[in-house]
């Protein structure tokens, strides 16, 4: 009887032994359990200098993305707005006269353009035949035209004031050498020796012409004619000189 009593006291204590054992090690799972969970969850999350990063880089790429039209329509008229602006520019420099304001102004744009032409021709020689003729051609038109402009328009706005009629008297008979000395240089043979002189007596002669026209004559001219009439003088030498370009094409 005393001995089953001991071992059945021994077996309660086995077992008393056995329960610690049991919540120590489900206390360690749950532990453990837990750090990995934690572990996870870090791996998932970026890191806190990440983080705080995140908003500065995002505003920086942002930055240094090209801008773009928003809509089709700014893409649209953005290249409309290119294209009409190469047109206006490429119209106006083809226009007559661009940016004149009056006759005499527009005079002066037809001295630059002779003595450019004039430089040019002189710069020929004897074997420059067909530069020659196609040269003096081209001055022989635009002469004609100016001096067309001058005497029909100009001149007789400013002989009616008695401080510019000699003045204007003068023009006339320049204008009468100049077409001399050009109508021999037409009919002289580019190749021609005396060619040369010529083409330098007219270049003088129209040099001298330009330089009094723009000096005493122009000078004269601003002083006894107000603006409104100095434009009105300019609107009738281009609507000379337009008619005069269109008379070719409507003869062929």
């Amino acid at each position: 009887m005393a001995k089953h009593e001991a071992e059945e006291t021994k077996r309660n204590g086995s077992k008393k032994a056995a329960q610690p054992r049991a919540k120590r090690s489900s206390s360690a799972g749950q532990r453990k359990s837990t750090a990995s969970t934690a572990h996870t969850h870090s791996n998932d999350a970026p890191p806190k200098a990440e983080q705080a990063a995140s908003p500065k880089l995002k505003e920086a790429q942002q930055e240094d993305a090209p801008s773009t039209p928003t809509t089709g329509l700014d893409a649209a008229a953005s290249a409309i707005g290119r294209t009409l602006g190469r047109t206006v520019a490429a119209v106006a420099d083809k226009l007559p006269w661009k940016g004149s304001s009056d006759g005499l102004t527009l005079l002066e744009e037809d001295h630059r353009r002779l003595e450019s032409l004039l430089a040019q021709t002189a710069e020929t020689s004897e074997e420059d035949v067909d530069t020659r003729r196609a040269l003096i051609g081209r001055i022989a038109e635009e002469l004609t035209t100016h001096e067309m402009m001058e005497e029909k328009v100009l001149y007789p706005a400013l002989k009616s004031h008695s401080e510019a009629k000699d003045i204007v008297l003068e023009g006339y008979q320049e204008h009468h050498v100049a077409d001399l000395v050009m109508k021999e240089l037409q009919e002289l043979p580019p190749s021609d020796e005396r060619w040369g002189a010529k083409l330098k007596v007219l270049k003088e002669n129209l040099e001298h012409h330009i330089e009094e026209e723009e000096g005493d004559m122009f000078k004269t001219a601003r002083s006894i004619l107000s603006p409104q009439q100095l434009e009105e003088i300019g609107a009738k030498m281009q609507a000379m000189k337009e008619r005069v370009d269109r008379e070719p094409r409507e003869r062929t």
